[in-house]
């Protein structure tokens, strides 16, 4: 039965950092133009799906920290969603709540790119994508013409005949893309003389504080993991003007970036450890009240750690339970990528992703690989305290397109390098 393509009400609020995703192809043994009010922009139904994605992703992954890019990991799937055909695809799209690799939603995502990249003051954001395919193999021109038209993905060959050569060449310019925070994408012996390609894509962002924290004011302090459990980070801390939404359950805090278009958001649980339980209380719809909704400037005490994350995961299990089997089984259809061969499957989903976040910014990086193979200033107010000293959510977000370009879950952060 096929599922109801479903959208998310209202806009969200977003920044950006950095993010890469990366798809391979392998044979084996088996803009930034707001819509008017009125209007319903081509790109919408793409964020909308991929934020609601990422929130059902991040609920799969449990225990420690899991920091992940919901818009790389979209649009990794979207291109190679764009040769998949028949139930592949079908399972493809439901997994990611848009009619994923149809021509209707290449609109969409040229108009994402381009809003998510185009210069403003302000505003330090660099995407690229390209395809990575196996000299002397032949793709079908209506696919490399739709991927370098709606994702500005150009074709360059590579021998996987020389896996090592190709890999450095891949990884190389995923390390480029993403300010050198992505080391090692593709691991040694993932590529073999089988590989026939590479879809990669690439972006990074560091934002500027529009209130940047005083270092002078950094002092340790203790993060408490669990009940029994704490930690000492640099704790970061101002007062200032700063937008503070709450529900019953959460409050989240808004810190802006320069240029004012890209804000990193902190949710922390009301109840004292108690994030897990917050999780299972929220869905697309509420998360996105706490992270978008209406709220004037309030006066509030801020204490934040600087931190740096580092996740690195292997989806391939994740995505089968949310829906999406089908494209790792022997059974799978990417016939719409090649004549040559009709049997590619794919056989991982890896992801890195890095947030970095101290007294000047945030920046932050992803990347995720689908390695498919075949078969065989304000009057004073009373002054509100928002203290991250315990486990927390985080969102980085692209205020003109809405999209949740990370999303993570932090229980234990790292002190940053």
């Amino acid at each position: 039965m096929k599922r109801k393509f479903e959208t998310l009400p209202g806009r969200r609020e977003c920044i950006g950092s950095i993010a890469c995703a990366m798809g391979y192809l392998t044979m084996g043994k088996i803009s930034g133009v707001q819509a008017k009010p009125d209007e319903v922009s081509a790109m919408q139904p793409i964020v909308s799906g991929s934020n609601r994605f990422g929130w059902e992703l991040l609920g799969q992954l449990q225990g420690g920290n899991s920091f992940v890019s919901p818009t790389s990991i979209a649009a990794a799937l979207g291109m190679t969603a764009m040769g998949a055909k028949e139930e592949t695809l079908e399972q493809m799209a439901q997994v990611l709540h848009v009619p994923a690799g149809t021509p209707s939603m290449d609109a969409g995502w040229k108009e994402l790119i381009e809003g998510i990249t185009a210069e403003k003051p302000g505003r330090q954001v660099k995407l690229a994508n390209r395809l990575f395919g196996q000299k002397g193999f032949s793709f079908l021109p209506g696919f490399t013409d739709r991927l370098r038209s709606a994702f500005a993905a150009p074709m360059e060959q590579v021998d996987y005949g020389n896996p090592e050569a190709a890999r450095g060449r891949i990884n190389g310019w995923v390390e480029e893309n993403t300010n050198q925070l992505i080391k090692d994408l593709i691991p040694s012996g993932v590529l073999t003389p089988l590989t026939r390609l590479v879809l990669a894509n690439a972006i990074h962002f560091k934002g500027n504080w529009l209130i940047p924290f005083t270092k002078g004011a950094t002092r340790p302090g203790d993060f408490e993991v669990g009940a029994d459990k704490r930690i000492t980070l640099p704790m970061m801390s101002q007062t200032g003007n700063f937008r503070l939404r709450e529900d019953n359950d959460a409050e989240a805090l808004e810190l802006a970036c320069k240029g004012d278009d890209r804000s990193v958001i902190f949710v922390l649980p009301k109840a004292r450890h108690g994030l897990a339980a917050l999780e299972k209380k929220l869905n697309p719809a509420t998360l996105e009240k706490l992270l978008t909704s209406k709220a004037g400037f309030g006066r509030v005490e801020v204490k934040l750690p600087r931190f740096e994350v580092n996740t690195s995961l292997s989806l391939k299990q994740t995505l089968s339970k949310l829906g999406m089997a089908r494209a790792f089984s022997d059974s799978a259809d990417f016939s719409g990528m090649s004549a040559m061969d009709k049997t590619l499957k794919i056989d991982e989903v890896v992801h890195k992703a890095v947030l970095k976040v101290d007294e000047q910014g945030a920046e932050a990086a992803a990347a995720t690989g689908v390695i498919v193979g075949v078969r065989s200033a304000m009057p004073p107010r009373e002054v509100r305290r928002f203290n991250v000293n315990q486990p927390f959510l985080v969102a980085i977000l692209d205020k003109p397109s809405g999209a949740v370009l990370f999303l993570g879950r932090v229980n234990e952060p790292k002190v940053k390098s």
